[in-house]
């Protein structure tokens, strides 16, 4: 099962606020829950860790929560993530 971690210390601009984290990939979906932190998702990035990795993974932010993200990787690698929202 892939794991996913989330910084302990969310960054807050104004109404919005943008967490970090890692998520470590199996080859398998896993799905990124951030409503303890968003209402609301605004913009998703990943990027990996290496240089040399080049699977682009698959993002689908959920809409029914819109807090849900699904993220498919097709390789074993570590990425890391950011996502910015409303609180």
């Amino acid at each position: 099962m892939a794991t996913v971690s989330l910084d302990s210390r969310p960054s807050v601009m104004g109404n919005l606020m943008m967490i970090t984290g890692s998520f470590t990939a199996d080859g398998t979906s896993q799905t990124v829950s951030l409503g303890d932190f968003l209402s609301t998702i605004d913009s998703f990035t990943i990027m990996p860790v290496k240089a040399s990795v080049v699977a682009t993974p698959v993002v689908t932010i959920d809409t029914d929560p819109a807090t849900d993200i699904l993220l498919t990787v097709v390789n074993a690698e570590v990425y890391r993530f950011m996502a910015l929202g409303q609180r």
